[in-house]
């Protein structure tokens, strides 16, 4: 072969490569984009024609067994020009009531020490979890198979925003912002609705680091009133507690501490959220909604 020939071979060598290697991010972020919108237009296209409704759960296993049932209830609305759904959780942990309202903008809660309705901003729409994800701060992964079903895999930035808008119980979830945490999601390529999700919080104190994986799966699907739910939500969660930072003397110190949340990690283990209750459009009272009225 000629000296020609071998440097115009190389050349196209060089410019194909050069086109796959750039050409791969660009569909990974197309990938992701697609995934997103589709996810989140069968989702708007869901509730188009629904005005409220109300779901009621009941956990078993693990810690979450000491708690009863669970009512949410759902209204649309539209909050300085946004349409989304205001929301009120009423459960019961240990025979202690707790009522929690989103009214569009705020999240209203009684707090159980003082007594006083409090209120805050809320982060994202808890209503809402598919409005929560950013396209620019997810990533694409892969595929999966999960029951036989494909799904694709996406790594999330703010999983724990996610996770906290998906009747995931509280006790699985720290009530102060973690140092790092890691989440992905698995969408269904048939449905577009998650199949997995998966949440890894790694937090560290005073030498101790804290290691908290919980996986949540979502199952038996069904379609009521037109909206699609799992009847059945599946967390599995494990804890990892690095003491290897802290001193002899600290540990001696702490070890009780240390044992007591090791005792109430492992507790909390395996549980499984049952949709005892799905209504669909039965005229709930704006007044379940408004956070002035807690009592």
């Amino acid at each position: 072969m000629s000296n020609i020939n071998t440097k115009k071979v190389y050349i196209w060598t060089i410019a194909l490569f050069l086109m796959l290697f750039l050409c791969i991010p660009c569909q990974a972020e197309v990938g992701v984009k697609e995934i997103i919108n589709n996810m989140q237009e069968t989702y708007e296209k869901q509730f188009s024609k629904i005005n409220d409704y109300t779901i009621v759960q009941k956990p078993t296993g693990g810690m979450a067994a000491m708690a009863g049932e669970t009512k949410i209830y759902y209204k649309k609305a539209t909050v300085e020009g946004k349409e989304t759904f205001k929301t009120r959780t009423e459960s019961e942990v240990m025979g202690m009531s707790f009522i929690t309202v989103y009214d569009g903008k705020y999240s209203w809660s009684i707090n159980p020490i003082t007594n006083k309705v409090e209120k805050e901003l809320a982060e994202g729409d808890p209503s809402q979890f598919w409005k929560n994800i950013d396209s620019a701060k997810a990533k694409y992964l892969g595929e999966e198979t999960i029951d036989g079903e494909k799904a694709y895999v996406l790594q999330v930035e703010n999983a724990l925003l996610i996770m906290s808008s998906q009747q995931v119980p509280a006790t699985t979830l720290p009530e102060e912002k973690p140092q790092n945490v890691l989440g992905k999601l698995w969408i269904s390529s048939k449905t577009w609705r998650p199949l997995r999700m998966e949440l890894t919080i790694k937090a560290s104190s005073e030498g101790m680091n804290l290691n908290i994986n919980t996986t949540t799966d979502l199952k038996d699907y069904r379609q009521v009133g037109g909206i699609l739910h799992p009847y059945q939500v599946i967390t599995n969660s494990s804890t990892e507690i690095d003491t290897t930072g802290m001193s002899k003397e600290e540990k001696e110190e702490q070890e009780q501490a240390i044992k007591m949340m090791q005792a109430m990690m492992s507790g909390m283990g395996s549980f499984t959220l049952e949709t005892i209750d799905f209504q669909v459009n039965t005229g709930l009272s704006d007044d379940l909604f408004d956070g002035t009225k807690l009592k």
